[in-house]
Parts: C-alpha cells; sequence; structure tokens
C-alpha cells in the first residue's frame, strides 16, 4: 500500500512528528508534509553543527530526547537523510522502535531528489571540480524561467510528495539573471528550494535574497591567501565582502534562510585558516559544516581506478587531499554491498537533458526531460551496466566517504 495524505495522518496520530535530517532532504520531507497540510514539531541533527539551530523556523535537537518520546508513544520520527538515513534506520529498530509504526524513511514517500542546473556555467574553475579539471565538457547556457516552469510542473505531477529541488548541480545559479523568479516559482509551489554558490559574483544578490530561498550553500576551502588554492580563479577580498552582503541580506528580507558555510579541508586550510573561518561563521551567524575535500566528479575517480591518465589539475586535487584517494577508496570498497545512495538524484541538465548520475559530468540518460516520463528515466538507470561498472569498485559510496563531518580541534 502506497503512502499518501490519509495514511500519514492515521500513522502519526496524536505523536508529535520529527523530521531526522536538517539539511536539504530533511527540509524537503518538511515542506512535502506541510504542503498535504500535516504538522511537524522540529528536527533532529546528529550533526553537532546543527543542533541548536533553526531550519525553516523549527528548532533542530539532538536525537536522544527526541527517541525517549519515541518509545513512549509521544513522537512519531521521519528519517530524512540522503546519505545516512540506512544507518538512521538501523539504529531507530535497535531503540526497539518498529518502521511504520514508530518510523518512517522518507524514501518511502519519495525516493527522489531532482537538482535542476540552471546555469550550465561557473565563474571559477576550481581544481577538485570538473568546471576545473576536465578539457572534455558538454555545451553551456542558461536555463530559461519556462523552461523551468514546466520542469518543476512535470515533477509536482510524477512526485506527489516532492519535498526540494537543488537549482544548482555543476554551474554557478547566482549567473542565471531568472534565478529569483525561479525561486519564486519554487517557493509558490510549496517546495523546498536550495542553492550552493561560490559568491563570486553578487550582482542580482539582493533579488536572490528577496526571493526568499530556503537553503544556501556557500563554498570555501580556505581562509585569506590560502582561499583561492583550491577555489581556483576567485578573489578572497571580494568573497568576503559578497559573504557579509549576504549574511546583512539575511537580516533584511529573509531571517529564517539557512545559511551553511561547506568549508572544504584540504592541507592547505587547516589550522588559522580553519579558526579563521569558524570564527568568521560565528560573527555572522553562518552554520559551520566542514569536511573532506576530494576528486570529483567520478568521471575521474573512474578514470583513476581504471588506469586512465588524470588532468594537472586533478592530479593536484590529490596532492592537497587529506584523505588520499587510495584510502578514501579502500573505504568505500567496504561499502560496496551496500545500495546506492546516489539513486535517489535525478540531475537536470539546463538544456533540459538528464544525466546518467548526480556525481557524474557525463554521460547523459535521456535528451529532453519534459519529453521523457519520469519512470522511462528511471528503468533506463535501474541495473544498467553503466551502474554495475560504478558499484563493482565501491564508487557509489566515494563521495559519502568524504562528507562525513569534520569537526577538528584546534583547526587540526
Amino acid at each position: 500500500m502506497d503512502w499518501n495524505q490519509q495514511r500519514l495522518a492515521d500513522a502519526f496520530g496524536a505523536r508529535a512528528v520529527w523530521i531526522w535530517g536538517a539539511m536539504i532532504v530533511g527540509q524537503g520531507v518538511c515542506r512535502a508534509l506541510q504542503r498535504a497540510g500535516l504538522s511537524v514539531a522540529g528536527f533532529i541533527d546528529s550533526s553537532p553543527a546543527m543542533q541548536g539551530q533553526t531550519a525553516l523556523g523549527y528548532p533542530v535537537c539532538a536525537p536522544e530526547p527526541v527517541l525517549e518520546q519515541a518509545q513512549a508513544g509521544n513522537a512519531f520520527i521521519v528519517i530524512g537523510s540522503g546519505h545516512h538515513d540506512q544507518a538512521i534506520e538501523a539504529h531507530c529498530r535497535e531503540q526497539g522502535l518498529i518502521a511504520e509504526h514508530d518510523y518512517l524513511s522518507s524514501r518511502w514517500l519519495n525516493d527522489i531528489d531532482p537538482s535542476i542546473d540552471v546555469s550550465g556555467l561557473c565563474n571559477l574553475h576550481c581544481i577538485s571540480c570538473p568546471q576545473g579539471n576536465l578539457s572534455d565538457r558538454p555545451p553551456t547556457g542558461f536555463m530559461a524561467l519556462d523552461t523551468y516552469n514546466a520542469i518543476l510542473n512535470k515533477l509536482l505531477a510524477e512526485l506527489p510528495f516532492l519535498g526540494s529541488i537543488q537549482l544548482y548541480a555543476w554551474g554557478e545559479p547566482l549567473l542565471n539573471r531568472q534565478l529569483p523568479a525561479m525561486i519564486a516559482a519554487t517557493r509558490e509551489a510549496q517546495v523546498l528550494s536550495a542553492i550552493s554558490t561560490n559568491l563570486k559574483a553578487a550582482r542580482d544578490l539582493e533579488a536572490v535574497v528577496a526571493a526568499r530561498p530556503d537553503w544556501i550553500k556557500v563554498s570555501a576551502s580556505g581562509y585569506g591567501e590560502s582561499y583561492s588554492i583550491g577555489h581556483t580563479g576567485g578573489n578572497w577580498e571580494q568573497f568576503l565582502v559578497n559573504l557579509r552582503q549576504l549574511a546583512q541580506l539575511r537580516e533584511q528580507y529573509h531571517p529564517d534562510l539557512q545559511i551553511v558555510l561547506n568549508y572544504h579541508l584540504y592541507r592547505h586550510s587547516l589550522g588559522a585558516s580553519y579558526r579563521a573561518m569558524q570564527a568568521l561563521c560565528d560573527e555572522l551567524r553562518l552554520i559551520f559544516r566542514p569536511n573532506m575535500a576530494y576528486l570529483y566528479s567520478l568521471d575521474n575517480v573512474l578514470d583513476y581506478v581504471e588506469g586512465r591518465p588524470l588532468s594537472p589539475e586533478a592530479q593536484r586535487t590529490l596532492e592537497l587531499m587529506l584523505l588520499d584517494i587510495d584510502s578514501g577508496l579502500e573505504r568505500a570498497r567496504q561499502r560496496r554491498h551496500l545500495p546506492c545512495p546516489e539513486e535517489r538524484c535525478l540531475p537536470i541538465n539546463w538544456d533540459g537533458r538528464v544525466r546518467f548520475c548526480g556525481v557524474y559530468f557525463k554521460p547523459f540518460i535521456a535528451d529532453d526531460f519534459l519529453a521523457t516520463p519520469l519512470s522511462d528515466i528511471l528503468a533506463r538507470r535501474q541495473g544498467s551496466a553503466f551502474c554495475e561498472r560504478c558499484m563493482s569498485h565501491g564508487l557509489h559510496h566515494y563521495t559519502a566517504v568524504y562528507l562525513e563531518e569534520r569537526i577538528l580541534d584546534d583547526g587540526l
């Protein structure tokens, strides 16, 4: 039996509903439940960086008190995590909770998280990213507003519990002048909108924040002079000005906006740089989320494991990584028996094509999302030779190895 609004209401009963996972997936679950007319008490999250924060105006708490409430029959947990849902589900079972009675995974409501790359262009050429380390790149351009609205409507029709849309993938979304209107359309549809930006350009930043996106991730890989080593082509002083402007615009237009500073940990971004960025985030009330940098996209990593040469930029990334790629790959291989967490990704390109996978820059699996039923796209990917090849190396868990949060003592 599929889950619908009535079945959810019956399962929740009079209990407080908590969402485990306060990042994009969890916040998207919140939006989907709100759209279905169901109430939420708040979020729980295992990350110390998230605990004590707010998400969509709701508190973010540690898991233990809510687990106790669930054990007493006073709380229901909906798991909303992209990479950690299976571990969370196992923990719920260990605490004596029963699936569908005390908790459920958001995968049972909606197992697809779309990303729409509204900009095919990026204004940096970071050495760890395919925009900076691959020479063979697809054509670039910007998605038109009419196309975006048509895609949004199709997604809502095919995914009743659609929670979130990431308006980014490999490009810089702030370069698309129609981004504010896209955010507004997404908010009107009661779907969470998320943006990831390098903040090199701030031309329309005020209009973007005024459109009230729900979540903005800002990436950085150093502080001061070390910033542009990883964020190649960036200017630290301009980044700092734009970051302060973003924090100010949040207070002016959208105090509930969650801004996450994703700090990439390289050999050059530790120590004083780490401590300075952490202090800056405290000053500006940004959520500081450090994780180890890694070579991206998986096109590069697949080349590495199969013995093909890498570009000089990709080679430079390997030299700067904290966890060397061979150790990271070994950890990923230990998880290769697990399902692929990337299966929930639906990466739609700026021109309407659909990439095979969200962690690969190529190939493409459909030429026109609007003309292709979602079920057909998913069927083409399911059990494909491409997926089997990737999973045979354990690459489907490569990013998860590096994305584990790393809060460092004294920045070391």
